[in-house]
């Protein structure tokens, strides 16, 4: 049953309740379902949240440590009544991480929930470009954006967007490239049919609302997809040349909407950008408070981990890099060329193993205890075989590029506390959870000190792409 509500839920919150209108926001119903998955699912939260599994999940501990974290930015700056509305804001979202990580027990699961989330950004992608082709709800699928030149409008230009969280092109843009490698899901080997109408015809699709969308982020994101899809086959060389192709013919075809991607373009970004280390500068532990980016500046960071660092301070920002490196490190040992480990026996089945290397000739009754003990060890193979099957290479490649997208995305936009950040992660975690024999993870501590890395690494990149543009 829980696990029936949370792929109601997820799908619920992608296609927005604004869609059958305003009145909806009123009536809290996915708060009320919420509540009720919990109650559904109280003892796999409970098994969740017990000792023995935060200890040995930590994306989990992460995701509560952000919670919290949102709420010491609000303490440190004095407005301790700004920690409810808050977390009003965030923990909605971050239900749907706690939702899939309790509920998605088999790969089946996994499976179901992927394509139940393809399948919502399918209906968004549709009826936006029902919109766009026929006017269907217009106003609320097709924005016209204007082209300034000079603080003048000199053009516009369509594109199209989803409905409440994703009713800028921009954030519609990451959640239909999420989608477009989550699809993959579908393939089966040897399934021509089934392939085209599920894979191929999904991809075609979605690229298309992606390619309306014109997100100068969601190009970027492709580009990167593509040099980590074709990097192993063809070499770094030849994939970034083909990456860069791409990009050019992209661009050539209008998929900016007319629009550079140049520093000049972007100059009021990287204004943004360096009052985000102004104001992280300011306060660099806890931030300046969630939510409070925009009382400082004209417009938002436009790069999520700059509004974290900004908003949240160190405590937050370390969480947030933390998010993908334990998430990356996890998908990665599993996509590692490892020997194929055999189903793991209890104690005493080992010891019957061992019993059954019995000498030559054995007795009548030697024999038929080794055959007894034999068939019990089958069995008990058999048994561990079933409860543990090893979530297919495919949908781990898949959901790593999905975790890729979200990354180079988010470099573009700020949501850092948005939908997609809880999803990706979820399905990630519940992927490196369903791969252990046990079903817990296993990360090294090493995972503290690439988070320290990459995070310096990043400010510093940060820094001088902001200085250097003067």
């Amino acid at each position: 049953m829980g696990f029936v509500l949370t792929i109601v839920y997820i799908v619920v919150t992608i296609i927005s309740p604004d869609q059958f209108g305003p009145e909806w926001a009123s009536y809290h119903a996915l708060e009320y379902l919420a509540a009720i998955i919990v109650v559904a699912s109280l003892p796999d939260f409970l098994d969740m949240l017990s000792y023995r599994n935060l200890r040995s999940s930590i994306p989990t501990l992460l995701m509560l440590g952000f919670i919290f974290a949102i709420a010491l930015s609000q303490v440190a700056n004095g407005w301790v009544g700004g920690v409810v509305p808050s977390w009003e804001v965030f923990v909605p979202h971050a239900a749907i991480y706690f939702f899939i990580v309790a509920n998605v027990r088999s790969i089946r699961r996994l499976q179901i929930l992927v394509l139940a989330s393809v399948a919502s950004c399918l209906v968004l992608a549709i009826e936006a470009l029902c919109g766009y082709y026929g006017g269907y709800r217009g106003e609320m699928f097709v924005l016209q954006n204007p082209v300034y030149l000079h603080d003048e409008v000199v053009n516009q230009f369509v594109r199209i967007r989803g409905a409440g969280f994703l009713q800028d092109p921009n954030d519609f843009a990451q959640i239909l490239v999420i989608a477009l490698v989550l699809v993959v899901v579908a393939w089966q080997r040897g399934r021509v049919v089934s392939n085209s109408l599920l894979v191929l015809a999904p991809i075609a699709l979605l690229s298309w609302a992606i390619f309306l969308t014109h997100s100068r982020g969601a190009l970027i994101g492709l580009a990167v997809l593509a040099l980590v899809s074709v990097r192993k086959k063809l070499g770094t060389a030849a994939s970034a040349v083909l990456t860069c192709a791409l990009v050019l013919g992209l661009l050539a075809l209008g998929f900016s909407g007319g629009r550079e991607i140049s520093i000049a373009e972007g100059a009021d970004r990287l204004d943004a950008w360096a009052t985000g280390l102004e104001l992280f500068k300011s306060a660099p532990l806890f931030g300046i408070g969630f939510g409070n980016f925009t009382d400082f500046n004209d417009i938002t960071a436009h790069n999520s981990f700059i509004l974290c660092l900004a908003e949240l301070g160190l405590v937050g920002g370390t969480i947030y890099i933390a998010f993908f490196v334990t998430t990356m490190m996890g998908l990665n040992r599993i996509l590692e060329p490892q020997e194929k480990r055999a189903p793991r026996l209890n104690g005493e089945f080992k010891h019957a193993e061992q019993a059954t290397a019995l000498p030559i000739a054995p007795s009548f009754s030697e024999g038929f205890t080794a055959t007894a003990i034999a068939n019990a060890t089958d069995i008990e193979t058999k048994r561990e075989s079933e409860r543990w099957n090893p979530v297919p290479k495919h949908w781990v490649v898949a959901i790593r590029l999905a975790v890729i997208a979200l990354i180079t995305t988010s470099w573009f936009l700020s949501r850092s506390y948005s939908v997609p950040l809880p999803l990706v992660l979820g399905l990630a975690t519940a992927t490196i959870t369903l791969q252990r024999p046990d079903g817990r993870e296993h990360i090294s501590t090493r995972w503290m000190y690439f988070t320290l890395g990459v995070e310096a690494a990043v400010v510093t990149f940060i820094y001088a792409v902001v200085r250097l543009r003067f």
